[in-house]
């Protein structure tokens, strides 16, 4: 065996490994955290969005064969832009999030005026 080849077995054997232990110590939100850097890696070494968006559509159809999402290119390109955005601190914290959902159930209640009530009527000419 040559030192490649064994170079390239404990590579994927480590990769294995570190699969399983994602699988068995992760929740959505760090699965999430991890898929998006292996995305943003890909695309900085050259692989192509589309080539990306079909992997992980593939993957969602085998993982959640109960409501899979499909990925575009573009998307892709997303996800590691958002992965970007995140690179010192959360791009949107705890605190922003909740206030903005307060803020949207208010607004569906009707008990706060909607960001359109002061945009005047067009005139009738």
């Amino acid at each position: 065996m040559t030192v490649k080849k064994i170079r390239d077995t404990l590579r994927s054997g480590k990769d294995a490994a570190l699969d399983t232990w994602d699988q068995v110590t992760s929740d959505q939100t760090s699965r999430t955290g991890h898929s998006a850097k292996r995305v943003a890696s890909q695309l900085a070494n050259n692989v192509d969005p589309e080539v990306v968006a079909l992997q992980i559509t593939k993957n969602s159809l085998k993982n959640n064969p109960d409501d899979p999402q499909t990925f575009t290119g573009e998307e892709v390109v997303t996800v590691a832009k958002f992965y970007a955005a995140n690179r010192s601190r959360p791009v949107l914290t705890r605190k922003q999030s909740n206030a903005l959902i307060a803020a949207q159930k208010e607004a569906d209640a009707g008990s706060s005026p909607s960001v359109n009530d002061d945009v005047p009527e067009p005139q009738q000419h």
